[in-house]
């Protein structure tokens, strides 16, 4: 009996494994059919300006990150020294 309810248990994982041994893709035709219903039209490309260059931010990276996340406060700014 405990055999037969093992088997019961495999019997969808079975008919899979045959089905793609078979080269029979379970949900393909549906799958082809979302995939074309589901694509917009595109139509053409709005130009991109020119002047609109990507801003780059410098992070502190390796032991100045490890540094900033530390402190307290920041460091004291330099002081000008007249001679």
């Amino acid at each position: 009996m405990p055999g037969v309810i093992a088997l019961l248990y495999l019997l969808p994982a079975l008919g899979l494994i045959v089905l793609l041994l078979l080269r029979r893709y379970p949900g393909e035709r549906t799958l082809l059919r979302l995939g074309r219903s589901a694509r917009p039209e595109r139509s053409a490309a709005a130009p991109v300006p020119a002047s609109r260059r990507a801003t780059y931010r410098l992070l502190p990276r390796g032991g100045l990150l490890i540094a900033s996340s530390l402190a307290v406060r920041p460091p004291p700014p330099p002081r000008l020294s007249i001679a």
